[in-house]
C-alpha cells in the first residue's frame, strides 16, 4: 500500500540526518521503500510517499527511527484514483 505522511519537523538537522541514515537500511519489517520526498524550502515540513504493509507498521517504524524529531499525519493513498504517482 502507498501512504502519504506529512512530517512537521521540530529539528531539521537531526530529522534529515536520521532520515538519510535509515533510508539506506530499507526494507525493514513491512516498510518497503520511500517513493517520494517532498520537503518545503525551510526543511521543517515534508510530505513523504511510502510503500508499506500498513499505516500501523509505518507509524511504528517512524516512531522508532524519528522519535521526537517530528510529528506525523498519515493518509492511505487510493492508487486507483491517484494521478502522477511514480511507478
Amino acid at each position: 500500500m502507498l501512504i502519504a505522511v506529512k512530517h512537521t519537523i521540530n529539528n531539521p538537522i537531526n530529522f534529515w540526518g536520521i532520515t538519510k541514515n535509515n533510508l539506506r537500511l530499507l526494507p525493514d519489517s513491512g516498510v518497503i521503500r520511500v517513493v517520494s520526498i517532498l520537503p518545503n524550502p525551510d526543511m521543517n515540513e515534508a510530505i513523504f510517499i511510502w510503500e508499506a504493509d500498513s499505516i500501523d507498521t509505518l507509524a511504528d517504524y517512524l516512531s522508532r527511527t524519528l522519535g521526537k524529531w517530528s510529528k506525523e499525519e498519515y493518509q492511505e493513498i487510493s492508487t486507483v484514483n491517484a494521478i502522477g504517482l511514480p511507478v
